[in-house]
């Protein structure tokens, strides 16, 4: 049997990778570094083509390395997935799980329902990271661990390979400014006044910064006289209160308050970014996992029922 049959060369090539070096995946596997060397050669020699560039410092994958490399850590994490279910009871509620969300929502919303589902299931850990990816990748957070349960923004008419999507809601934007904004520089009526304004913007894994406008039927297209990018909600919040521009890009659940009391206004005659679907995401052989497929039916329900309480609470202002 050839190295490119051993899982544990595959381990080591991954462990190489991830660590920079020989030495640094020696040291996580608890192997020699000669042993070591000798298995990545032995693979290199079985596939048929060299792994690594060898005249560089840290290592660097050649082309194939890189497509191996790839298909590696797919196959490590499966089968660290596979040894972590085999080796705990299924049906137990308790153990860790991981959850990842980008920023805007992990204090606000997300935070509070950890902290009440950890109550009624006292044995239930969490480990809260900020979303990196939208699924799948983004079942793997930046530090190359695994994540069980995704909340953010998904396409209502894409079916993911191997993941289950549980729609909880369409999230609205009302583009808004602070009335000290407005007093200073003058209301913007349509997408084409954005011109003569600052607008302050919002990327993340899930989201780009607005391109166009919509309202009812017609769509047109947003430009800015200038911009401030944000990758926090919360500190585009922040610009947005002190008047340093208008956002489009905030969503409803973070400013409906606000435009409630007055501290922020409508702006662009109801001209608004196109609403997003929210989803709760989850690996299908992760929901094998009783703690995590009570979790997740747990906070898709908490979720919709947040919808709920949002939209009787703008409807009743007249926001919507």
């Amino acid at each position: 049997m050839g190295r490119e049959q051993d899982l544990g060369a595959w381990r080591l090539l991954v462990e190489t990778v991830k660590g920079g070096s020989v030495n640094a995946a020696c040291e996580r596997l608890d192997m020699e570094p000669s042993t070591a060397s000798r298995i990545i050669k032995a693979l290199e020699r079985d596939l048929g083509f060299e792994l690594f560039q060898r005249s560089s410092r840290p290592v660097r994958l050649t082309s194939m390395g890189e497509v191996a490399y790839e298909q590696a850590r797919h196959l490590v994490e499966a089968h660290s997935r596979m040894m972590a279910k085999l080796s705990s009871d299924r049906n137990e509620m308790a153990g860790m799980i991981r959850v990842a969300t980008y920023g805007g929502i992990a204090a606000l919303e997300v935070t509070p329902l950890l902290v009440k589902f950890q109550q009624i299931y006292a044995d239930i850990e969490f480990d809260l990271v900020e979303l990196s990816a939208p699924p799948p990748q983004g079942f793997v957070d930046g530090e190359g661990n695994n994540v069980d349960v995704i909340m953010g923004y998904g396409d209502p008419n894409t079916d993911i390979p191997g993941v289950r999507a549980w729609y909880v809601g369409d999230m609205p934007f009302i583009s808004c400014a602070s009335p000290a904004y407005i007093r200073r520089f003058g209301m913007p009526h349509s997408p084409q006044d954005c011109l003569n304004h600052v607008g302050l913007t919002y990327s993340s894994a899930f989201r780009q910064p607005a391109q166009e406008l919509v309202k009812a039927d017609k769509r047109a297209p947003l430009k800015w006289k200038r911009t401030i990018a944000f990758h926090s909600v919360l500190a585009m919040k922040s610009a947005l209160m002190i008047g340093a521009g208008i956002s489009v890009d905030m969503s409803l659940y973070h400013n409906w308050q606000e435009l409630k009391e007055g501290t922020l206004v409508p702006v662009i005659d109801s001209w608004s970014v196109p609403t997003k679907a929210c989803f709760t995401f989850a690996q299908e052989d992760a929901l094998q996992t009783r703690r995590i497929e009570v979790f997740v039916e747990w906070m898709a329900q908490r979720q919709r029922e947040m919808f709920a309480r949002l939209f009787q609470n703008v409807k009743a202002v007249g926001l919507l």
